[in-house]
């Protein structure tokens, strides 16, 4: 007879770090908040309808052991910077000798660092090895200790992602993938090992509902977490297509944002489409502004066409805000780097510029290149590679003046507005939030405030009030009122001065040597 299992899904917290936005500052006060969901946790809960699963993210929530000892199956997932974490939470369910299964990004990759972690392994993608799996738990029968699917995921039969088991009221964004996989063959990357070159993808209309119930559940930011949007265009303006007469109709409840390749600047269509969606933001991978490096880690993408600083221009002027990824310490790179990718993060206005030092992960072409030259350090976490035209001291040292000098307060301000001050991503900024938050004016107004009671609390509390507070103070007065004089303009700022804090402190504390963990890859 089959058992209804009592099955916990657990997201390790991360380290202080770029991916964990609420260490510096809760986004709300009174209640942890985080600020996206793991997209992982509720797609596992939806290919198992008939168990009783519980989703635990313990970047909003404390973990109860005694509580976990109660379930039949724990699973474990998480990346590359949560993996220390990972191996903590599984060394104590070992010793409570509670039944564990890991998967995810970084299993799919390092398989010998859970050895003796866990009772079962998934390596890649597991939508038919995970309801494979629970079902001969359920039926009594035996299980494999390692489960590696045969073929990829066909994207257009997977389950829908369970929303309702999440605490949604302790997220800022929701979370959803609409494909996986590449077409691109960058060196150092992970994504094209676990998920291949060939993009796949869901059916629109199955994008549709999982919008709808996000927003039935009550988000109203959504991260579509795609590797690479437009990695199979002709699917992804099908699937906006859609989206847009579905903003409309509801009224626009969802902003949104993506990650796609640099070489979006060159389809004017697709980023109209984006626009009209709804989407504020897009990441790209730059990684470095050196064509030299960008050929060696075979980013070819980013060499085509015209420079990198028409493209983001392009992009920008559409009304989309970029992030973007950069890297230091390529092959081709020597300490001349910091102040090439400083000069162009400033000079492109790029305000969330995610820095970090090359990383050779497991399985990657970087990695096994490498390997073969002698040129890895798996003691350290942090810098992992021996750089070529470096010491890896002179690296990290590098690293952190670069990101000390991104993060400075009026650097900040700078790039933030400078891209406002564009006319063309101005006049669209203020086309959208107009459209979009018609008739929000009072939670708009009450967003911005609780903001800016837990910064002064924050700044308060680091003895910052006077002196990083004062910066804030007197960027709104002079420079954020003379581009919108509105609660919109007013929470649009009061947004950027948390996200500024949060870099501010992490940037502070690393150079303080109080981090453990900080280079994301």
């Amino acid at each position: 007879m089959t058992k209804r299992l009592k099955i916990c899904l657990i997201n390790p917290k991360f380290e202080p770090s770029y991916w964990g936005f609420d260490y510096a500052l809760p986004l709300y006060p009174g209640n942890k908040k985080s600020s996206m969901i793991t997209g992982a946790l509720p797609y596992l809960a939806g290919l198992v309808p008939d168990h009783d699963v519980r989703l635990l993210d313990e970047n909003v929530e404390a973990i109860s052991w005694q509580e976990l000892g109660n379930f039949d199956i724990v699973g474990v997932t998480g990346m590359n910077v949560q993996k220390e974490r990972m191996r903590q939470i599984l060394e104590k369910l070992r010793e409570m000798k509670v039944f564990t299964a890991v998967g995810g990004a970084y299993a799919s990759v390092d398989e010998p660092f859970f050895d003796g972690l866990c009772d079962v392994l998934f390596s890649g993608e597991a939508d038919e090895t995970w309801p494979e799996f629970v079902g001969c738990v359920a039926d009594g029968k035996n299980y494999d200790t390692l489960y590696k699917q045969q073929h990829p995921t066909d994207m257009t039969r997977v389950a829908k992602p369970r929303f309702d088991l999440l605490k949604v009221d302790r997220y800022a964004s929701g979370a959803l993938q609409f494909s996986r996989g590449c077409p691109f063959q960058c060196e150092f990357c992970d994504i094209i090992v676990t998920f291949g070159r060939r993009p796949r993808t869901k059916h629109p209309e199955q994008v549709i509902e999982e919008l709808d119930e996000m927003r039935r559940v009550g988000f109203f930011s959504c991260f579509i977490v795609d590797d690479n949007f437009i990695g199979n265009k002709k699917a992804a303006k099908a699937l906006l297509r859609l989206i847009i007469p579905w903003q409309e109709k509801h009224g626009y409840p969802l902003r949104l944002t993506t990650e796609a390749s640099v070489n979006l600047a060159d389809d004017a269509e697709l980023l109209e489409l984006l626009y009209q969606a709804n989407f504020r933001s897009v990441f790209i991978g730059i990684e470095t502004p050196r064509e030299a490096s960008l050929n060696e880690t075979k980013k070819f993408q980013n060499t085509r066409g015209d420079s990198l600083d028409a493209k983001l221009a392009r992009i920008r002027n559409a009304g989309l805000e970029v992030s973007a990824g950069f890297i230091v310490g390529f092959d081709n790179d020597d300490q001349t780097i910091f102040e090439d990718q400083f000069r162009f993060i400033q000079d492109n206005g790029i305000l969330l510029a995610m820095v970090g030092m090359l990383t050779a992960v497991p399985k990657t072409p970087l990695y096994e290149r490498l390997e073969k030259d002698g040129r890895l350090r798996l003691d350290d976490p942090n810098c992992n590679i021996v750089p070529k035209q470096m010491t890896p001291q002179e690296l990290q040292q590098g690293y952190w003046q670069l990101l000390k000098r991104l993060y400075d307060p009026q650097a900040f301000f700078d790039r933030y507005f400078q891209v406002n001050g564009y006319p063309d991503f101005k006049r669209r900024r203020a086309e959208i939030s107009a459209r979009a938050n018609e008739g929000k004016a009072w939670p708009t107004l009450v967003y911005g405030l609780l903001l800016l009671r837990s910064l002064i609390v924050a700044l308060i509390k680091e003895r910052s009030l006077m002196t990083i507070g004062a910066v804030y103070l007197r960027n709104f007065f002079q420079r954020s009122l003379r581009v919108r004089a509105d609660i919109i303009g007013f929470a649009q700022f009061m947004n950027r001065c948390v996200t500024h804090w949060h870099f501010y402190k992490f940037t502070r504390e690393g150079t303080a040597g109080k981090l453990r963990l900080f280079n994301s890859g």
